[in-house]
């Protein structure tokens, strides 16, 4: 709805909302474990913590952010030391965070983060429609090495091919699937290595 707002007020006083570089008001998709999930219409430049506590209420009662996925399935992960970051696409792109539709997924600290990410890793293995080899496999074996750690069959030199097969088809693939599905897991990977080593 900022066409109309421009176009009665101009594009100087539209500028004044949010901040120099991101200017304008955004639309910011809260859900997960989170009191009053919703969609929030702010202005860019606030926080993180300002938009997760004060507007939606903070997590669940009883509980605490464990993480947050920024940017919906092929987004990336921040972790609770991240909450004063302003939400400004130059502020997200230096955390290396994706702006993308504005989707932020809250996780509390019961939810097993190595699931969330076989899920994610399932979900673009079966999205893959196969005509770049470096996504088809790439994803695939993504889900594969996920599932065997899943399991408890992990292999000691899991950790090191998730993260190679991650890196290799985002470069060689045509579309957002095999361009973006490594993201959540190379952030995961990142942030909570341990999960991903096999015991």
């Amino acid at each position: 709805a900022n066409v109309p707002y421009i176009l009665r007020v101009g594009a100087a006083e539209y500028r004044k909302i949010g901040t120099e570089a991101s200017p304008g008001p955004k639309l910011f998709c809260l859900s997960g474990d989170v009191k009053m999930p919703g969609l929030y219409e702010v202005p860019f430049g606030i926080t993180f913590r300002h938009l997760l506590e004060d507007l939606a209420g903070g997590v669940r009662d009883g509980h605490s952010m464990k993480a947050a996925l920024f940017g919906g399935a092929a987004g990336a992960f921040a972790t609770p030391d991240q909450l004063d970051l302003r939400l400004t696409v130059e502020d997200l792109a230096a955390a290396g965070l994706p702006l993308g539709s504005g989707v932020i997924t809250i996780f509390d600290e019961t939810r097993d983060l190595r699931d969330v990410c076989l899920r994610q890793a399932r979900f673009f293995a079966e999205e893959s429609c196969g005509i770049c080899p470096a996504c088809q496999e790439g994803t695939r074996r993504q889900w594969e090495i996920l599932s065997r750690l899943a399991e408890g069959k992990g292999q000691p030199e899991d950790y090191t091919l998730l993260r190679d097969t991650s890196w290799t088809h985002p470069d060689r693939s045509r579309c957002g699937v095999g361009q973006m599905a490594a993201l959540p897991i190379l952030s995961a990977l990142d942030h909570w290595p341990d999960l991903f080593k096999a015991p």
